[in-house]
């Protein structure tokens, strides 16, 4: 931050020249004169770096003491660029334009970034916020961060908690998503255990309610296991719940041709850049199109920030493309088998759910150019499936 101060208000290398450095020195921190870096040169004479301040006090007192004299090394900062440009006046008055864009651009937003978020989508919430006149080129000062937090929250009930941070032309977000209720237990609630999977039950424990299946049953998807109706004694409702272990199978099918394209990137490489401005794009080149028959294209976006954060309603777009050839690459019909096996067998892994795979089978068959694999599997699995019984259920268990 010391070295930005600096640049904006000038600063000077310069040489001091007497008989002894070290009384210049002295004299120096005696006036209160600021500098740094200080240096011997091989002569004998101390360099120093002065801000321009500094450097005119430095002056008079060297004129009023006449203990040393000074010369300039090197001059830098926006002081003496400006002078330098002190005759010619388009620059000049290109450079203060500039300054005064720059300045009334930090009072409009440019950038908005949501934080916080994981299951409301970004564009679900930057939509809203548009809904409530919080979008890229609106003017920071008409907007009440309070009371579009506090819409917002109506807007999107899976929000606990949002605020607006406002860091100049950018917008921070933060948000908070509520926490999902678990589901509570409740004894008092007549629930039914029932099949999510078909298959033939080896296994099953009630540990509340009355079994309606048994070891050796087939049963399909949906099928009562164990029931809410207790008959013993007069009867009742109970919350019932156990373990259903049960044999199923399954059969899944793959296919792969023999032959498919591959891409051979040739080297050749073609860059185009275009700015975005206030949510209009301008090319800065001049044909349109893809510049190679087969290639892909790589678009990368560079927000324009100045120093100290405040970002610029620019934005640097660039494409790159990168040629390719399609060559045709063959598989033998055991690479294409092995592949499609090791894709099938995850398949089934991810659909087993709790259990184990008990046997497994692959069938291959190669023909026009395609082979075709197909998995047949035997599983143990938990299939029981707890859910709340209509009143029509509870009449009909009642009945039963």
């Amino acid at each position: 931050m010391g070295s930005i101060m600096n640049s904006l208000r000038g600063w000077a290398r310069v040489e001091l020249s007497c008989r002894y450095s070290e009384r210049a020195i002295n004299i120096c921190a005696r006036n209160h004169v600021e500098f740094w870096d200080l240096k011997r040169t091989p002569e004998g004479a101390a360099q120093m770096s002065v801000s321009l301040p500094s450097y005119v006090k430095l002056r008079q007192v060297a004129k009023e003491t006449g203990a040393f004299t000074v010369r300039i090394v090197r001059r830098s900062g926006a002081p003496f660029f400006l002078w330098r440009l002190r005759k010619r006046y388009a620059l000049l008055a290109g450079l203060a334009l500039c300054v005064i864009l720059t300045g009334l651009s930090s009072v409009f937003i440019w950038q908005i970034d949501v934080t916080g978020n994981r299951t409301v989508p970004s564009s679900a919430i930057l939509a809203a916020l548009k809904e409530e006149g919080v979008d890229i080129g609106t003017c920071v000062l008409n907007i009440a961060e309070q009371r579009v937090a506090d819409r917002m929250l109506l807007k999107i009930p899976e929000l606990s908690f949002i605020t607006l941070n406002n860091h100049g032309s950018r917008i921070e977000v933060i948000v908070r998503e509520k926490r999902p209720v678990p589901e509570l237990y409740d004894p008092d609630v007549p629930t039914g255990v029932f099949a999510r999977k078909a298959g033939i039950i080896t296994e099953i424990t009630a540990l509340e309610g009355w079994k309606t299946a048994a070891p050796g049953d087939t049963v399909d998807v949906g099928d009562p296991l164990i029931s809410s109706w207790v008959p013993l004694g007069a009867g009742k409702l109970t919350h019932a719940s156990g373990n259903v272990w049960a044999r199923t199978w399954y059969e899944y099918s793959m296919k792969m041709p023999l032959e498919t394209g591959r891409k051979t990137y040739t080297g050749e490489r073609s860059k185009r850049f275009s700015l975005l401005f206030g949510g209009k794009r301008i090319n800065l080149y001049f044909l349109g199109g893809n510049p190679y028959a087969d290639c892909d294209k790589i678009t990368v976006y560079k927000r324009l920030t100045l120093p100290g954060g405040t970002v610029l309603p620019v934005t640097v777009v660039r494409d790159t493309f990168e040629e390719y050839t399609t060559q045709a690459a063959a598989f033998s019909p055991e690479e294409a088998e092995r592949v499609l096996s090791v894709r099938l067998t995850e398949l089934l892994e991810a659909r087993i759910g709790e259990g184990w795979v008990v046997s497994k089978d692959f069938e291959t068959k190669t023909e026009d150019g395609l082979v075709t694999v197909t998995l047949r599997a035997e599983c143990v699995e938990e299939i029981s499936q707890e859910r709340a019984l209509t009143e029509e259920e509870i009449a009909a268990a009642k009945g039963g």
